[in-house]
């Protein structure tokens, strides 16, 4: 939908001075600045439909697969995760499939893997398991392997430090599946940072506010099992504790925040540790930044699911995908000290890429949420707020969708094909253009924005990855939102308003 107040918003981006908490991009950069931009590889386009036939929850249907790093690394993190794979060859009745992958690998270097070592052509695709776990950090196992596989198939990451940390979250995953009969339907949790950035407020306005209402729609409409949808987080004085609070009951919970993610200060990290402890941490402005130290030993989440809406909230890449963008913007003298900062908080030369502490340490958490949806880049608004029309839109479905798989208990690699599906779609769109635009057809400056607008958008739901089992799922019961011939209660007698979980806003 689009409105009055939403033309023009300017290019808001969710990352914040991991100090000062204040925002990086202290001006708006103008939506005239995607006009820069060039074409993208083709690296992720996806190569077949994803509609394979069969229940795609089913195991025994779709397949599941380990993805390792090369030598030691892999054999070590094989016999970690050895509990994990012998239960899903017993479910899905075929020995499990073990793939090796380079650490290093840009984009065609990852397709090229891909053919050689996936799709290669020998088999057909109901005998390539379309669920993957990759083992390692991003400097063992390259994010690029993620992105290309993810454009087609449904793929997580575990990576942590720890050897323990990989038994913990496979022990939790494991006791989860083994417990009884769900009971109880799930609950949605949106909450937001209202810090009095223009980012979250654009993020309030434009995803959260039309999302919970959608959400809620859908419930009354039978669409969507929810036992409750609420919209948290204070208006005045955001706090860490109050998002504790809220998620340390053992319901099944779905976690969708919204926040801006730590990146380097003005000053630079002082330390490679502090920077991989402290990048992408969730901003709560003036009270500070949620830690991984802060969720990792007490009950957090317990047996549900977070998505973290934040730059840099899954981890940093080695390189950005905006980098040449920023880069040309200080070149030709716009935005040039803000362009530059920006892209501070990435690893320099020899640094390597990592997954973000935060997520780390809820995953490791025996108490903890099953599997994290995050940003692996700077994560701005456009994934939620097209320009490319003239005007902002707002488009919050595609993230309610994630949220409603979730709660009917799909597995977590479906409920990420919401932005996969948006993913095809743009990318598609945008090659046209570009296309049109290659065969001599002269570009008009509305065309030239729309394609800024459409770049943009592309490159933010490319960085969205899933840290966890992609055949995770949460312990829901499908519930029926009212009894029969009622449509005031729910089937536990309680009124619509408790169901939806309209709570007073502070």
């Amino acid at each position: 939908m689009s409105g009055p107040g939403l033309r023009d918003p300017g290019l808001n981006l969710l990352l914040c001075d991991a100090e000062d908490r204040t925002p990086t991009l202290r001006e708006d950069l103008q939506a005239e600045a995607t006009t820069e931009t060039k074409r993208p590889a083709r690296g992720l386009q996806p190569d077949h439909l994803r509609d394979r036939s069969g229940d795609q929850n089913s195991l025994e249907a779709q397949g599941w697969s380990v993805i390792i790093p090369e030598g030691d690394d892999g054999k070590k993190l094989l016999d970690l995760a050895a509990p994990l794979i012998q239960r899903r060859q017993e479910q899905q009745g075929v020995p499990v499939k073990v793939y090796v992958a380079p650490a290093k690998a840009d984009q065609a270097d990852a397709m090229q893997w891909r053919k050689r070592n996936y799709a290669d052509g020998s088999t057909t695709e109901d005998e390539q398991p379309f669920y993957q776990l990759i083992l390692g950090n991003l400097d063992q196992v390259a994010l690029s392997i993620q992105q290309v596989q993810g454009a087609s198939e449904l793929v997580g990451r575990l990576a942590f430090d720890r050897d323990d940390d990989y038994r913990a979250y496979i022990d939790k995953l494991l006791r989860a599946e083994e417990a009884g009969p769900p009971t109880s339907a799930g609950r949605g949790l949106f909450y937001t940072v209202h810090d009095g950035t223009r980012a979250t407020r654009a993020g309030f306005d434009s995803l959260i506010t039309p999302g919970v209402t959608l959400a809620r729609r859908k419930v009354m409409e039978r669409k969507l099992p929810a036992r409750e949808l609420i919209d948290a987080g204070d208006r005045t004085i955001p706090t860490r504790d109050e998002l504790l609070q809220l998620i340390t009951p053992d319901d099944p919970t779905v976690l969708f925040t919204l926040s801006h993610g730590a990146g380097s200060p003005r000053t630079g990290w002082k330390t490679k540790d502090r920077q991989r402890s402290e990048q992408g941490a969730m901003s709560f402005g003036t009270d500070g930044l949620l830690l991984g130290s802060d969720v990792r030993d007490t009950a957090f989440l317990p047996g549900g699911v977070w998505f973290m809406l934040a730059c840099y909230g899954a981890g940093t890449p080695s390189q950005s995908a905006y980098r040449h963008w920023l880069e040309a913007l200080s070149k030709a003298g716009q935005y040039a000290g803000a362009a530059s900062k920006v892209l501070d908080g990435l690893p320099k030369d020899g640094e390597p890429p990592f997954v973000a502490a935060l997520p780390q340490a809820a995953l490791a958490n025996p108490h903890g949420p099953l599997a994290f949806f995050g940003h692996i880049d700077l994560a701005w608004t456009y994934s939620f707020l097209d320009l490319d029309t003239g005007s902002a839109v707002q488009r919050p479905g595609k993230f309610v969708q994630i949220v409603a798989e979730l709660l009917k208990g799909s597995r977590c690699g479906l409920a990420l094909q919401a932005l996969s599906r948006a993913f095809d779609e743009v990318n598609t769109e945008l090659t046209a253009l570009y296309d049109r635009a290659a065969s001599g057809d002269a570009a008009s400056d509305a065309n030239k924005a729309r394609l800024g607008h459409l770049w943009m958008l592309r490159q933010d739901l490319a960085g969205y990855i899933l840290l966890g089992d992609p055949a995770a799922r949460m312990s829901v019961a499908p519930k029926r939102a009212y009894q029969t011939g009622s449509a005031t209660t729910n089937s536990d007698g309680a009124n619509l308003a408790s169901v939806l979980g309209f709570v007073p806003k502070p």
